[in-house]
């Protein structure tokens, strides 16, 4: 009788514990992630293509008519974003009509790019294209006015000398296949365009010494002016004190 009752509750504690983990296992806290979307489960494609695959639809936006964008499926298959969802890009244009897009800046119109070409993206501002567009000069270009429509644009690499001088030249006229060494998306420094890298530091430094040259002055004019405001008050005192 006592060599059974160890067992007994061997077998209790064996069924409490596989209970328990029965209950963990089943709880919605132990069940596991729900597998990413996919492409698939994104809004196909397809639905956006029947407009946006035709050309000449209109469409009546804020009582506007405005063209709708039309998209060659071949040349988008193509392209260096053949493999991207509509939705990918195109994040905020569920409702239908879609609303005019409103970044009117080149460098507002640079961001829809950011999300997967960051760093490029960041040097993109602190180039001279970037700069120009950040500070709404006229012909600050944004990405696509180099590279092209996003739906239709090549990778760089596909790209030869003659094809990107000649995309230069548009802006540039006269650029030659020369005028590419000092393109590129990377922030000048000491080995990458070191004359446009000291030259900015130059001016930064000359601008910092102006101003705080001009702010000593002040100061200075300043304390001469207490300086003498003082002397004046003392001596008027010390002539009422004699009288």
């Amino acid at each position: 009788m006592t060599g059974r009752l160890p067992t007994c509750r061997l077998w209790i504690c064996s069924a409490v514990v596989a209970f328990v983990m029965g209950l963990i296992a089943c709880s919605p806290a132990a069940a596991a992630d729900p597998p990413p979307r996919t492409r698939d489960e994104h809004v196909p494609d397809g639905l956006c293509l029947l407009c946006h695959g035709q050309p000449g639809i209109t469409t009546e936006v804020d009582g506007q008519e405005r063209i709708v964008t039309a998209v060659d499926q071949t040349q988008f298959a193509a392209s260096a974003h053949g493999e991207k969802a509509c939705v990918d890009c195109h994040l905020d244009q569920s409702s239908l009509p879609h609303r005019a897009a409103t970044l009117t800046r080149p460098v507002q119109r640079a961001t829809a790019c950011q999300e997967c070409h960051e760093e490029a993206y960041e040097g993109y501002l602190e180039s001279p294209h970037g700069t120009m567009a950040d500070l709404e000069y006229g012909g600050g270009p944004a990405c696509a006015d180099c590279h092209g429509s996003a739906h239709t644009v090549q990778p760089i690499r596909d790209w030869d000398k003659e094809d990107r001088a000649q995309v230069c030249a548009g802006c540039h006229p006269g650029a030659g296949t020369g005028f590419l060494k000092a393109l590129s998306h990377e922030a000048p420094s000491p080995g990458f365009l070191p004359s446009v890298y000291f030259a900015e530091h130059f001016l930064v430094l000359l601008a910092s010494a102006s101003l705080a040259f001009g702010i000593i002055h002040v100061e200075l004019e300043l304390l001469r002016w207490l300086v003498q405001r003082w002397r004046s008050r003392t001596a008027g005192r010390r002539r009422w004190e004699s009288t």
